[in-house]
């Protein structure tokens, strides 16, 4: 038996095979239509898809403090001496803050971390691919918990959506501009700073949206020599490859793996399609 145990929230998107493979446990976020809530594990892109189309609005909202605590409890009677617990950006989410509330309830609470990731969706995925690989090794907690610190200090993340009404409803432009950029089919480029999401740039071609996408990473790197790069597509299979592309040309020894797919709370916060990159620096 391993001596430490893994928790995710369900926007970590990794695959069913990943998570049965590593004896993962998945703590859900929920989407809401009117009064009706329903786990996110529970539905997926295609439903959501749908009832859009249908005239359907829907919000999100975090696992409840008790649901975290049901499954550290569990975890600590199998005898597992530490719990990993990777999850969205505690200035994206609440469920860090739900994660942590179970926490304090607990009398081993010395026994869970809850990893401050400041990313969300594929950058989580990411640390959480990190997580894995440092227990599946056979690390300490410490040696875990002080190399996944850093990770996060140095990881960044970026993406890019294709409608920007979606991001109106999250409050992160208003209807004006997203009426404006439509019209000129602007290309805003979000970025996650201090663990929120910021639109930082705007572009009127994704040429333009790669470059800026480089050029920022390579000044959030300078001085580090190794990165490793995640590249998700969001129904956006062609600009994501094109985005590899001119990341490979620019760092052409760096490991540059796709994530998996992206699930029905960020599809209901971005929208149908978009696409990006996150990374970390050793």
């Amino acid at each position: 038996m391993k001596k430490h145990a893994i928790v995710i929230d369900s926007t970590v998107y990794l695959t069913e095979k990943q998570i049965k493979d590593n004896e993962l446990t998945v703590v859900s976020l929920n989407v809401v239509e009117g009064d009706v809530s329903k786990r996110e594990v529970d539905v997926d892109n295609d439903y959501i898809f749908n009832r859009q189309a249908q005239g359907a609005s829907f919000t999100t909202s975090q696992p409840s403090p008790g649901e975290f605590l049901e499954n550290y409890e569990e975890l600590i009677s199998k005898g597992y001496e530490k719990i990993f617990v990777v999850c969205l950006s505690k200035n994206i989410s609440g469920t860090y803050q739900s994660a942590n509330l179970a926490k304090s309830m607990l009398d081993d609470s010395d026994k869970v971390y809850i990893f401050d990731t400041m990313l969300a969706a594929f950058g989580t995925e990411m640390i959480a691919e990190q997580v894995i690989k440092m227990v599946n090794d056979g690390n300490t907690s410490e040696e875990i918990i002080t190399r996944i610190d850093n990770i996060i200090k140095t990881s960044g993340q970026m993406f890019t959506v294709e409608n920007l009404f979606s991001l109106v409803k999250g409050g992160r432009i208003s209807g004006a501009s997203a009426a404006i950029g439509t019209v000129l089919r602007i290309k805003p480029i979000i970025k996650i700073i201090n663990g929120k999401l910021e639109v930082v740039h705007k572009e009127r071609t994704y040429k333009k949206v790669h470059n800026y996408m480089v050029e920022n990473i390579l000044k959030d790197s300078e001085g580090l020599k190794k990165i490793t790069f995640r590249i998700t597509s969001h129904n956006s299979q062609e600009s994501a490859e094109q985005l590899k592309q001119v990341i490979t040309d620019k760092f052409p020894d760096m490991e540059i793996v796709f994530t998996n797919y992206l699930g029905p709370v960020f599809s209901i916060h971005v929208g149908k399609k978009g696409y990006g990159t996150s990374w970390f620096a050793e």
